[in-house]
């Protein structure tokens, strides 16, 4: 079992809440006691002090809203993060797996001197490690890409994988043994009744469920 944090910093609340918008999930207090690993009360003591400084709203139905502070402020939070993860792997070569985490220690000492410069280095066009642009993040993907989760393809369907739940270090880990990275082509040969896919990834055959299909996004390709 997850040992539950007393606390979290208002800025990982923020990019929760983010995260949870880009990825087309309902934002709710339990959706975040839950990608936080703190206990309800504990959320609703920080949304209310997040309202108080709007950078959120907390509608009747319990949806968050963010404010246009908030949003704006969250990514700008998400950007410092992605950086961070692109300094780890392309400059410090750290496994994609381990970026995340890392990141996560390490986004809190960049400087805006040192963003500047991170940005510049690495192009405000580029994407973190995991496929995610620095700038847009999942909702670029879907305007420019059209991207939308394997899951939701069909039999004899071709696609370009564009990102991928960076979250999970063993996920990512599995997905590396499949050549399964932002970039890799794949072709859907079986959608089975329990929505588990036959993909033609590299030349080879992998089985993968709906856990894992609805945790990488992708890009229909043209015949």
């Amino acid at each position: 079992m997850r040992r539950e944090k007393t606390s979290v910093s208002q800025e990982d609340y923020l990019k929760a809440i983010l995260d949870i918008i880009q990825e087309e999930q309902v934002p709710i207090s339990a959706r975040l006691a839950e990608e936080l690993g703190v206990t309800p009360p504990a959320v609703t003591a920080a949304l209310k002090r997040m309202t108080r400084d709007d950078y959120l709203r907390v509608a009747r139905d319990g949806r968050i809203q963010l404010t246009r502070k908030g949003r704006s402020f969250a990514e700008h939070l998400a950007l410092r993060h992605q950086l961070a993860e692109k300094l780890l792997t392309e400059v410090i070569g750290l496994e994609w797996s381990k970026a995340h985490e890392e990141a996560e220690r390490l986004e809190h000492g960049i400087s805006p001197e040192v963003q500047a410069l991170l940005l510049a280095r690495f192009g405000a066009e580029s994407t973190c490690p995991h496929g995610v642009p620095l700038v847009g993040g999942l909702a670029k993907l879907r305007r420019k890409n059209g991207a939308v989760q394997l899951s939701e393809m069909t039999a004899s369907d071709s696609v370009e994988v564009l990102c991928v739940y960076e979250k999970d270090p063993k996920f990512l880990q599995f997905l590396a043994g499949l050549q399964l990275r932002p970039g890799a082509r794949v072709r859907v040969r079986r959608r089975e009744y329990d929505e588990t896919m036959t993909l033609l990834v590299a030349g080879r055959q992998v089985h993968l469920g709906k856990p894992a299909t609805s945790r990488i996004w992708v890009r229909r390709l043209t015949a």
